[in-house]
């Protein structure tokens, strides 16, 4: 059995609360992994780190 991370957050796509889950990490945080996806419309928040002092936050809509 895995473990599945699961945060309600606002939703853009749903323009409303909705549950968030961890996607499959290619880069294999597992669930450290600090992108997340909406289990409803799949919206996701994905967050790159590029230098120890950037940070970047990118949200986009399932196609």
């Amino acid at each position: 059995m895995s473990m599945v991370l699961v945060e309600l957050r606002w939703c853009a796509g749903c323009a409303d609360g909705r549950a968030f889950e961890v996607p499959p990490c290619e880069d294999g945080h597992g669930l450290d992994c600090l992108d997340l996806a909406c289990v409803e419309c799949g919206h996701a928040i994905v967050v790159g780190i590029f230098t120890a002092d950037e940070v970047v936050v990118v949200e986009c809509a399932a196609a």
